[in-house]
């Protein structure tokens, strides 16, 4: 189950890389205001998506379920800074 849950977590992470890096996305002068608005979509999408598999799925561990969603969802998002920064600096 939990191997689900981090591919699941994993494959939003790597569609969102995806989209920023091959696609023309017009982004405000601000860098940080742009940042901070998709960081706190993927947060509160990640949050939900931890309580979905917790709750309605009865996990006991749930410790578990939410380090590793914290790590893999932190791991990607490093990704993504450096996939953005490369391009900013571009």
């Amino acid at each position: 189950m939990i191997v689900l849950f981090n591919l699941l977590i994993s494959i939003f992470c790597v569609i969102h890389i995806f989209l920023f890096y091959h696609l023309k996305i017009k982004m405000h002068p601000n860098y940080f205001a742009n940042h901070a608005i998709i960081f706190i979509l993927k947060i509160s999408f990640i949050s939900m998506f931890i309580y979905f598999f917790i709750f309605n799925l009865s996990i006991s561990n749930y410790k578990q379920f939410i380090i590793s969603g914290v790590f893999n969802f932190t791991l990607f998002h490093i990704i993504e800074g450096l996939i953005s920064q490369k391009k900013i600096f571009k």
